[in-house]
This record gives structure tokens, C-alpha cells and sequence, in this order.
């Protein structure tokens, strides 16, 4: 036999996934034995011949020389991996023998029987045999179907045997092992060159350097021997590469699903990458397009010192922020009040009071009308405690009323309500799609392949969250809507830095005149805040602090004061009664329409243990067989 070198960076082998064959003696401990906790074993040779047949099966013999010491062992049993995770479409014509005793198939557990089942992608063996000490000799023979991977007749390419005769997890030390592979007549191994080394490989624990590596004269025999002990965790596997079409091997049908795997994985992938890239990019195109408001041209001051037009200020609020909230609904009540439909007074109990002063709905927005009508309903009196827990339920028709508001003052198309919603429902949606696609596409893809299910999942899922995300951003406005938009934001800004644009001394009327759109703006705390200190601010007539009387044209008396003088406080003079009463009210009102148990800042707590508040809402290859050994 002449010795050849191996050059394994030139190793042309086809793509495949990493394979395990796997056969697992295990021990049955005698019980009530000190000398059961001694037992121990080493392979004294572990032997594997493997000859390729023409057809492309391999006959293997495994010849296992074993040394065993403590108590006796008495039986054993073992898996081989089949299909894709054995590299292998089957095993057949199993048989096991001990020197000259061949072992019977046999489900009677009984001494010198075997016992073989199988499942979709494992063959099973249990036998049993006398209790064994000292140095026995099994003997495994079985035949692999499919187990050649087979190459094409490009150049570098070719069929081969790739097999781990050993695997990494056999439980103990085994001493001495020779792997010989016989290949047909007229068979003989490819060469790098024409005078160059064989395309063969022998690697014990990862390192060739482990192995010396023979091939007969004749080229059809190769022998692979380990030069030193192969402990637990090392593998000893071998490769041999022929050219393609000397056998007539028909490809394997764990190797074609394998590359039909490759395809539908490359497929998979392109299409998830263009998924996970194209359907986040579709959902800011659509932004882009349709979810910005338009360029108008239209050159807004850095401040407007009064409404820029007479837009209701709810309306306003909605339109700025594309949102029906609470504080819109809050300036609604103020706007009323001060425009002298009702009126709100606070009395012993700290409790508010709302009063009906005009009945008529001439002149009112529909959801102006539509809001008295849910706060007094056939009285003209309510008190605020009187709304709790039950306003709540108004909320949603009257900001949808408010949508339709803007829609028919031509400052929207859509209402902004629904098209968040419709993005919230397609998001929904493709996260159902992904779902459904992942659970489908893993049960149809082969096992190799079954990745490109998660991919293409993940893509929607990315896609779905984009959608959730930025459909909160895609209602729009029309042009007037826009223009509209950037002059109340000079009003705000107004409203926001009076102080710096005003006297407050000599402003004291622009209070009550703005304060429903600064309650729109959320600035009715800062605003209140801001006018409290300023000498004599009249407050609002329609708002009647607890100990002060009713002054609404009818002129009362103080006490002391003389007859037919009006009582009418200064903003100065109530200002932490105002303060507090306005954003108790405001942050009552909230939490009675979110369905909660406090009370107004200004009266006593409540019981309940919640609040709440005001706010703005072989080129590569891996080896078949493997496996572990053991015995107890």
C-alpha cells in the first residue's frame, strides 16, 4: 500500500447540512452491588469497514473490541440517525453477533436477542446478551442506503463518502481504531493534479496529524489509522471524493430535498429581504405621500395676538393635534360658559355646580348642542359629582362629532379618528398574515428550509409594527387645514409667551376672552397661573367661587357693603379658589369621564384607591453516521 499526503484546503466537497449518526450503547447497573459504583469499560479497538457497493450503498461492519471491569453488564441499546439528519435514506439488513453467536430479532428481552424499531428519522436497537466482564467482542453489520453524497461532472467536483466512523460523544477512551473504505472495481480516488495527492481526508479530534492515511496500489482501498487514544468528546471521521458518473448513483432523497431546500431557502430569503426591507419602506413611502400635511407657502408671523379666524376652540385643539381629547371637550364647557349658556359655581359641600342659562340652540355647533344636551339632559341644573360614571359613554360621539366638524369645515378629508384606526387594522392584519405564513410555510417547506418560514415571518412582523407605528402619524390635513394649523400655532405661541408680548396689568380683560383656547392648548393651568397676581383681573362672571354670590346682571350686595353695590371679585382676590377650583375642575371632570372614584381637588377624597387627571390623551460537506457508544 503506498502512503499519500492530504491537502484538505483543496477539499472540493457540495454544500449539505451537518449530519449526526449516532449509536449509543448504554448499561443496566446490577442492583445491590457496592461494585456497581465501580464499573467501568474502554474500547480496546473500535474497527469500522466500510465498502461502497455500485449501486451506491455501503455495507458496514463496526467490529468493537471491549474491556469490561466491576459488575456485569447486561445489555445495550443504540440510535441511528436517518433521512436529512443522518445524511441517509435508510438502514437495512441490520445484524449483530458476538463471536460466533449471531443474535436473533426478538422483542422477548431476552439473552442473545435484538430488538429494532424505527421512527421518521431514527432506527432503534436494544439487545441484551449474558452478564459480561473481561474483554468481549461485538461485531455490528448494517447497510446504508443513500448514504454516497453525490456530486456533479464539473471540474473539482465529484461523489463521496464523507463518514464519521466515531463520534464525539462515545462515553469512554478508546485505544486503537482503523477505518478502511473499499470502493468498487474500477474506482479509485480523484487527484488535485495529475501527478498530485489524493482527494482523500482522515481527521481524528479535528486534526489530520491525528491520523495516517493509506491507499492501495490499485487506488480502491483506503485505510485510515489513529496514532493515538481517542478520548470522550473527540470524533474520527473520513472522506473520500471519486469523480461523478463512474457509478451509476442516483442522487439521494435526503440530498435532493436537501438542495430543493437550497432553493427554497435562496428564494425564501431574497423574498424576505425584499419583504423586510420593501414593506417598512411602502409604510413611510405612504407617509411621506399622504401623511404630511401640504407645502402651502402661506408666510406665518412668529406670534398672532388674537384668533386668526373663528374657529370654535375645541375644533381648534382637534386640529392641531389630529385629536379629539379631553381638554377639547373641557374648552367646549369653558367656551359655553363664557359665552353665556351656563355657568358654574362652587358651593358648601366644594362640590361644582353647572346651571343651564340659555336653553336655545340657535347658533350652536352640532356638537356645542349635542354636549349640554349630554351634561343637563332634560334639567337645568347638574352637579358635577351628578356626571360621575355616567359621561363617559358620551365621550366617543361627541369626538366623533368634532371629526365631522372638521371635515365640514374643509380643513380635513378624512377624519383623523378613522385613519388611524384603518392603519391599526391593517397592522393587525399583516401580524395575523405573519402568523398564519409562519405556521404555513414551516409545515410546508422541507425541515432544512423551514428558517425561511421565520424569515419571512419576522419580515411581516417589522412591516406590522411600521404600520402600527406610523399610522398614528397619517391623518393629514387639506391645504386650508395647513394654513390654518400653522396660524394657531402663532396664536399659541401668543397665548403661551403673553408676557412677554403683553402688559398682563393692562391685559386683564384677554383672561376670560382666551381662556377656552388655552384650555385647547393645555396652557389653562399657566394661563390661570400667569393672571392670578395681576391687580384687579376681573373674574370670570360666569364662574362663582364658593362664598361669593351670584352676579350674573343681577347686582347683589355685599356684606357691609351698602345696598346696590356689585359684588364682583377681582381675579387677584380669588385666585387660589380660581386656581384650584378651575384645575380641580378640569382634572374632576377627566377623571369622572375616565370612570373614577376622586373627587375634585376642592372636596374631600374619596374612598377609592385609583385617580386620575387631566390630560392630553463538498464545496463544503458534513460527514453522515456518528454517533456515541456505551455500555452499563
Amino acid at each position: 500500500m503506498q502512503k499519500f499526503q492530504v491537502n484538505p484546503q483543496k477539499f472540493r466537497m457540495r454544500t449539505a447540512v451537518s449530519l449526526l449518526f449516532l449509536l449509543l450503547l448504554g448499561a443496566l447497573f446490577m442492583p445491590g452491588s457496592a461494585a456497581a459504583q465501580t464499573k467501568s469499560f474502554y474500547w480496546e479497538r473500535f474497527d469500522v469497514d466500510i465498502t461502497l457497493l455500485e449501486n451506491g450503498d455501503m455495507q458496514i461492519v463496526e467490529t468493537q473490541v471491549l474491556n469490561f471491569s466491576g459488575a456485569p453488564f447486561t445489555f445495550g441499546y443504540g440510535t441511528i440517525l436517518t433521512g436529512s439528519a443522518g445524511n441517509n435514506d435508510n438502514i437495512t439488513n441490520l445484524e449483530l453477533r458476538e463471536g460466533d453467536l449471531l443474535y436473533k430479532e426478538s422483542s422477548s428481552n431476552t439473552p442473545g436477542t435484538f430488538e429494532v424499531s424505527r421512527s421518521s428519522n431514527e432506527v432503534r436497537i436494544d439487545w441484551y446478551f449474558e452478564p459480561a466482564l473481561g474483554q468481549h467482542t461485538y461485531t455490528f453489520s448494517y447497510t446504508v442506503e443513500g448514504g454516497v453524497i453525490v456530486g456533479t461532472l464539473d471540474e473539482g467536483s465529484g461523489d463521496q463518502i464523507f463518514w464519521k466512523a466515531i463520534p464525539s460523544d462515545h462515553p469512554g477512551r478508546i485505544q486503537n481504531s482503523t477505518v478502511t473504505i473499499r470502493l468498487p472495481e474500477g474506482v479509485e480516488p480523484q487527484r488535485y493534479t495529475d501527478d498530485g495527492t489524493y482527494l482523500v481526508e482522515g481527521l481524528a479530534a479535528g486534526n489530520s496529524n491525528l491520523v495516517a492515511t493509506e491507499v492501495s496500489g490499485d487506488g480502491r482501498i483506503l485505510t485510515y489509522t489513529l496514532l493515538e487514544p481517542l478520548l470522550p468528546g473527540q470524533a474520527f471521521e473520513v472522506r473520500v471524493q471519486f469523480p461523478h458518473g463512474i457509478l451509476d448513483i442516483a442522487t439521494p432523497r435526503w440530498q435532493a430535498r436537501q438542495q430543493n431546500a437550497d432553493v427554497y431557502g435562496l428564494i425564501g430569503l431574497v423574498l424576505s429581504g425584499l419583504l423586510f426591507i420593501g414593506g417598512p419602506l411602502t409604510i413611510v413611502a405612504l407617509w411621506y405621500t399622504r401623511g404630511r400635511d401640504p407645502e402651502t407657502g402661506l408666510i406665518v408671523p412668529e406670534y398672532l395676538p388674537e384668533p386668526p379666524s373663528n374657529l370654535r376652540p375645541a375644533v381648534v385643539g382637534t386640529l392641531v393635534d389630529e385629536k379629539a381629547d379631553m381638554r377639547d371637550i373641557i374648552s367646549t364647557l369653558v367656551d359655553l360658559a363664557q359665552r353665556g349658556y351656563l355657568s358654574i359655581s362652587e358651593n358648601k359641600a366644594k362640590n361644582h355646580v353647572f346651571t343651564l342659562e340659555n336653553s336655545s340652540r340657535a347658533g350652536l355647533r352640532p356638537y356645542e348642542a349635542q354636549f349640554l344636551t349630554d351634561v343637563f339632559g332634560s334639567t337645568t341644573e347638574r352637579k358635577l359629582s351628578d356626571l360621575r360614571y355616567k359621561f363617559a359613554n358620551k365621550l366617543p360621539r361627541l369626538r366623533t362629532m368634532l371629526y365631522d366638524e372638521l371635515i365640514s369645515e374643509g380643513l380635513v378629508d378624512r377624519s383623523p379618528d378613522k385613519v388611524r384606526t384603518t392603519y391599526a387594522v391593517v397592522s393587525a392584519l399583516i401580524f395575523v398574515v405573519a402568523v398564519i405564513a409562519f405556521i404555513g410555510l414551516v409545515a410546508i417547506l422541507p425541515e432544512e428550509a423551514a428558517y425561511v418560514g421565520c424569515c419571512g415571518a419576522a419580515a411581516l412582523g417589522i412591516t406590522a409594527l411600521f404600520a402600527g407605528v406610523l399610522g398614528r402619524y397619517m391623518p393629514n390635513k387639506t391645504a386650508k387645514g395647513a394654513e390654518e394649523k400653522a396660524k394657531w400655532d402663532a396664536f399659541r405661541t401668543y397665548l403661551k409667551n403673553i408676557e412677554t408680548y403683553e402688559n398682563l396689568e393692562q391685559a386683564g380683560a384677554l383672561f376670560e376672552k382666551y381662556l377656552p383656547y388655552a384650555t385647547a392648548f393645555g396652557l389653562d393651568q399657566s394661563w390661570i397661573r400667569k393672571f392670578s397676581g395681576v391687580p384687579h383681573a376681573p373674574i370670570p362672571r360666569w364662574y362663582v367661587p364658593y362664598g361669593y354670590g351670584p352676579y350674573y346682571g343681577r347686582p347683589t350686595t355685599s356684606g357691609g357693603s351698602g345696598a346696590g353695590t356689585p359684588a364682583l371679585p377681582s381675579l387677584d382676590s380669588a385666585a387660589s379658589g380660581m386656581a384650584g377650583g378651575l384645575e380641580s375642575m378640569s382634572a374632576g371632570l377627566t377623571r369622572m369621564l375616565n370612570s373614577t372614584a376622586s373627587t375634585m381637588r376642592s372636596t374631600p377624597p374619596s374612598t377609592s384607591s385609583s385617580s386620575g387627571g387631566f390630560s392630553g390623551g463538498f464545496s463544503g460537506g458534513s460527514s453522515g453516521g456518528g454517533g456515541s457508544r456505551g455500555f452499563g
